[in-house]
């Protein structure tokens, strides 16, 4: 089982850098002592404090107390044409995607992890033809094994964004469409995690699924390294935007749902009933 990426813990650390509030500052504006903060910052699910703090930091209280008391995980998600990969980086694990047309021998790849040995194995056991590797952003964990990628499937075309271009790479933009076998995909620009960050948007199976990279988590999101604002918004725009039953497939934990993050994920309040 695949380990939530971020908690009570994280989350409110991303949002306090996100939003520019310090320790003192966020303290003056939630009465809430920096000590009491602090805790928060550790892990400590202290209810008062986190509905006190959530509203200064745009986070959804109820959510924000269920990732303290970390009593939510999004239902597992068995899908025909979709295989995750989690590997070992630093102190966190990373997720790349194999992505395959169930009719044909089509597949694709998306990002690399830290060891792709055993989606290459699988790839061989299902007699698939790896025909495009796809990067959803170009931090090192997410890339980390591409050239044995390449060197296994040198037939394979490599795309990325063309705000993060890599040698050898073919360079896309938002909009761009593509195909693996029936399956019909879309690129949509998620940038703020990272300058070029790209989701990718994929319909053909019996759900579709959408390979974020960074931009989203289960119950939480990538930090907004480049731009905070920038991240929130375009994930409203090409993420929450997608069909409910949508699968989100994301660079770090489990795999959820445009459902399920509508209603469980602290960073969107807008979406809770």
């Amino acid at each position: 089982m695949i380990s939530i990426e971020d908690y009570l813990e994280d989350i409110v650390g991303k949002a306090m850098r996100g939003k520019g509030l310090s320790l003192d500052k966020l303290s003056d504006l939630s009465n809430v002592s920096k000590d009491s903060i602090t805790e928060l910052l550790e892990g400590e699910c202290n209810e008062s404090a986190i509905s006190s703090i959530a509203p200064h930091l745009d986070l959804h209280t109820a959510s924000l107390i269920r990732a303290g008391k970390k009593s939510w995980r999004p239902e597992a998600v068995i899908l025909e044409g979709v295989s995750i990969y989690n590997t070992p980086w630093n102190d966190m694990n990373v997720n790349s995607f194999l992505v395959w047309d169930p009719s044909s021998v089509s597949a694709a790849v998306f990002d690399t992890g830290t060891n792709c040995e055993e989606l290459i194995n699988e790839v061989q056991n299902r007699n698939l033809i790896i025909e495009s590797i796809f990067l959803t952003h170009t931090h090192g964990d997410h890339i980390a094994d591409l050239p044995k990628l390449v060197a296994n499937f040198p037939d394979a075309k490599l795309y990325t964004s063309s705000k993060e271009p890599v040698e050898g790479a073919n360079l896309i933009n938002c909009g761009h469409q593509f195909e693996i076998g029936i399956l019909k995909g879309t690129a949509f620009l998620t940038h703020g995690h990272s300058v070029g960050g790209l989701t990718y948007f994929i319909k053909g199976l019996d759900r579709p699924i959408a390979i974020v990279g960074d931009a989203l988590f289960a119950g939480s999101m990538g930090g907004g390294m480049v731009s905070y604002e920038d991240a929130l918004r375009t994930n409203r725009q090409h993420i929450f935007s997608l069909p409910d039953d949508t699968v989100v497939c994301p660079g770090h934990g489990p795999m959820t749902s445009i459902k399920e993050e509508k209603q469980m994920n602290p960073f969107y309040p807008e979406y809770k009933n």
